[in-house]
């Protein structure tokens, strides 16, 4: 942790300089990180994702089934889910 500290200090120290030697107006820098932020933003298809009927405990999932009359889809995993072998 003491070293963490000194280390960001000097990084922002040092992007305050790049900004400078660029010569990157405060108003351009915000308008360019704004943009790189809504770039980066998930399309409407990737949030589609975000739509599926999530429940927090199986019981609450087979309550809603019922009142829907949907079946469940029960998604385990063991190991890591980023290798995207579940």
């Amino acid at each position: 942790m003491r070293v963490s500290i000194p280390v960001a200090l000097c990084g922002a120290v040092l992007c305050g300089v790049l900004i400078a030697q660029i010569g990157l107006g405060e108003d351009a820098f915000v308008v360019k990180v704004q943009k790189k932020v809504h770039d980066l933003q998930p399309s409407r298809a990737e949030k589609r994702f975000d739509e599926i009927g999530w429940a927090p405990s199986i019981l609450e999932a087979e309550k809603i089934a019922k009142k829907l009359n949907r079946p469940i889809y029960l998604f385990t995993y063991n190991g890591k889910i980023e290798t995207g072998r579940c």
